[in-house]
């Protein structure tokens, strides 16, 4: 069903009750006085269910889960969970490549690497609160289990390099979100990215097999800043994107192939990220969305005795999946 309202003000507001189930039954008596008419008498009954849940074209953003829940005069509480399918170009990883290229090229050795980007996940509970006229939201997603593969080879003058790749990950996400109109919303977050990376080099020299093993161990802070927006195909499913600025402070940990330690402080990077989702709403406190996103931010850094500054870029995109309660 549809249904058209139009109240008291002259507001007209389309409405999209649930099917509903229903029976009709039917009683009568026929009478045949010749072959021609028949004539029948009876006494019909006809009856179905209409009703509706709150609306998803009224929830609000949220910079995690994409959109929404249904306001109450106490406020809503958000519970569930995100899952974020990645490739994941590591640029910890890029940026140990590009420094270890500048080692074998002092030696005058002509450098190449080719590397696959990285595949794997990113998933974990996701919290929020709406306060009760819906204008702010608070959202926390602490994405802590994860799991990433990428393969790497290259070549240094006439040797095969094979490099054997550990990647490990968790962010966590915090946002505050506040709402400028029923479409609309600006927001501002906090990004806490862990990366830990592994790296294992096999060469072969005149004088055998080498093997060389680096680990980073790298923290991002992310503060970023959107907007998002939303627009309603049905009283229960949503269409929404946000985009937003981010700013990466970084301090890494450098493990070399000798076992000495170096702290590296690359250049604060900027970044942006951006997502597009579809929300449904199929039973009142459920929510279900799914959507794409991409991230990118820059790291511009100078390893242990080195001259120059390399840059390289971390990019993760892949789509997303959330599953919502609210109470």
């Amino acid at each position: 069903m549809n249904l058209e309202l139009k109240d008291p003000q002259g507001n007209t507001e389309k409405i999209w009750p649930h099917p509903g189930m229903g029976f009709s039954t039917e009683a009568n008596i026929t009478f045949m006085p010749g072959k021609y008419p028949i004539f029948q008498l009876g006494y019909r009954y006809q009856g179905f269910a209409m009703y509706e849940t709150e609306k998803v074209t009224d929830i609000i953003l949220s910079s995690t889960f994409g959109e929404l829940s249904p306001p109450s005069l106490k406020g809503t509480y958000f519970f569930g969970a995100k899952g974020w399918f990645t490739t994941w170009d590591s640029g910890i990883l890029d940026w140990l490549e590009k420094d270890i290229a500048i080692s074998f090229r002092e030696n005058r050795l002509d450098f190449r690497a080719h590397k696959d980007p990285g595949t794997g996940y990113l998933a974990g509970p996701l919290l929020g609160y709406q306060t009760d006229d819906g204008k702010w939201s608070l959202s926390l997603a602490p994405m802590v289990f994860s799991s990433f593969e990428q393969d790497w080879e290259g070549s240094a003058g006439t040797m095969e390099l094979r490099g054997d790749v550990g990647l490990k990950r968790y962010d966590i996400d915090l946002a505050l979100n506040y709402t400028l109109s029923k479409y609309s919303k600006i927001y501002i977050g906090y990004k806490y990215q862990d990366m830990d990376l592994d790296f294992i080099l096999n060469f072969e020299t005149n004088m055998g097999e080498q093997t060389e093993k680096f680990t980073v161990d790298s923290l991002a802070h992310i503060p970023t800043v959107g907007l998002g927006t939303v627009y309603p195909l049905h009283e229960r499913i949503v269409i929404g994107g946000q985009a937003g600025l981010l700013y990466a402070i970084m301090d890494m940990k450098l493990k070399d192939a000798k076992g000495g330690t170096e702290n590296i402080w690359p250049h604060p990077g900027p970044g942006f990220n951006t997502e597009a989702s579809i929300t449904w709403m199929p039973w009142k406190k459920l929510i279900l969305q799914a959507g794409y996103r991409y991230q990118v931010f820059t790291i511009k850094a100078r390893g242990p005795g080195k001259e120059d500054i390399t840059e390289s870029y971390d990019i993760t995109h892949g789509p997303t999946l959330s599953l919502v309660l609210t109470f």
